[in-house]
């Protein structure tokens, strides 16, 4: 098993070099007309790229002053499995781990990272509207604490503009950012979606007015569909989650699950062929956003505006706006139920 998971681990960290190539950001410029955008004005300043944050964290408008945490190295007892012999936190997890790759590196690595309240006024039960989990899960490489790392970035800007918006209709909120696996475990995207649940699961249980919303990209997006199946039993009207171009290959497993009842946003686009999942499920609305532009990933040359593949689907304003306004429509709809005095 350990060989096995160690094989799948690096194949995904091998795959993101090719499939989810190492890049900083850009914002797209204005060059050309053939791009569809005007040409650029004489004399205007020359478009540059967009800073890009030193880690996750830093990237985060607000709630950056939480924990990061490489969950291997919480293996406090050193016998090489996480379980609650290492803390009562973890009773209920039983995470196998690499020994030979178990909290390498730590001060330049990260997995896992649990923000502090937008609001601690209103971040409890006794708010006026009920406070909110944003969980973002980011692409195959990611390293919250390397934001060159992966193909996701957009994903956290998904998260500020939330908490933003929740912030104006004053629902307190909390982010989780993760990556789709756990660095140094066997079997590591499986194993990070047992994490993310448990995690997930233990503050649902200690604030029954907690909801939760679930956001990936691409093993990110695997990650999503497995954690909403695992607690849609528990907490199905409290759990909202959001797929962006959705895919295992490369996977650890080849993982099926989908939730019965959670509401799902499934954002997919098919204009490289081999990624476009439809979901036939009376709680998955599908959105095909082919058609939509982002600026040219630099892995691929870099450049304008073109039409979204599947590393610059997270980059798109308008499926950035989409995802916003379907988790906001979700996160305010007993706000707007309720009649106005």
């Amino acid at each position: 098993m350990k060989i096995l998971g160690m094989a799948m681990f690096l194949l995904a960290m091998a795959a993101a070099g090719v499939l989810f190539s190492v890049f900083p950001r850009s914002s797209p410029t204005a060059d050309t007309v053939s791009a569809g955008l005007p040409m650029r004005t004489p004399g205007a300043p020359t478009p540059q790229p967009t800073p890009t944050p030193k880690t996750w964290i830093d990237g985060l408008a607000t709630s950056r002053h939480g924990v990061a945490v490489l969950i291997s190295c919480l293996d406090k007892n050193g016998d090489g499995k996480l379980n609650g012999d290492d803390g009562s936190a973890f009773d209920g997890l039983e995470i196998p781990l690499l020994d030979s790759f178990a909290c390498i590196d730590p001060a330049h690595h990260r997995d896992f990272y649990a923000g502090d309240p937008s609001d601690t006024a209103t971040y409890s039960c006794s708010a006026a509207q009920p406070p909110a989990l944003i969980v973002a899960i980011g692409s195959a490489g990611t390293d919250l604490f390397d934001s060159t790392k992966g193909e996701s970035l957009g994903v956290l800007g998904v998260v500020n503009a939330l908490q933003r918006r929740a912030q104006d209709d004053h629902i307190a909120t909390v982010p989780l950012l993760s990556t789709s696996a756990i660095f140094g475990a066997e079997m590591p995207q499986t194993r990070n979606e047992e994490w993310i649940a448990h995690e997930v699961a233990r503050r649902l249980d200690a604030m029954p007015c907690l909801r939760a919303v679930l956001i990936g990209h691409s093993h990110g997006a695997a990650a999503v569909t497995s954690v909403a199946a695992a607690l849609d039993g528990r907490f199905g009207d409290r759990i909202y989650g959001v797929l962006i171009d959705r895919t295992t290959i490369l996977y650890d497993r080849d993982a099926t699950e989908l939730p019965a009842t959670i509401p799902l946003l499934n954002e997919f686009q098919t204009n490289e062929g081999w990624h476009g999942n439809v979901y036939g499920k009376a709680n998955i609305t599908n959105v095909d956003e082919s058609g939509e532009r982002a600026p040219v990933a630099p892995s691929d040359g870099g450049g304008g505006l073109a039409l979204v593949s599947h590393k610059t689907l997270d980059d798109s304003v308008a499926v950035q706006h989409h995802i916003e306004d379907a988790v906001m429509a979700w996160l305010t709809r007993d706000i707007e139920a309720t009649p106005s005095p």
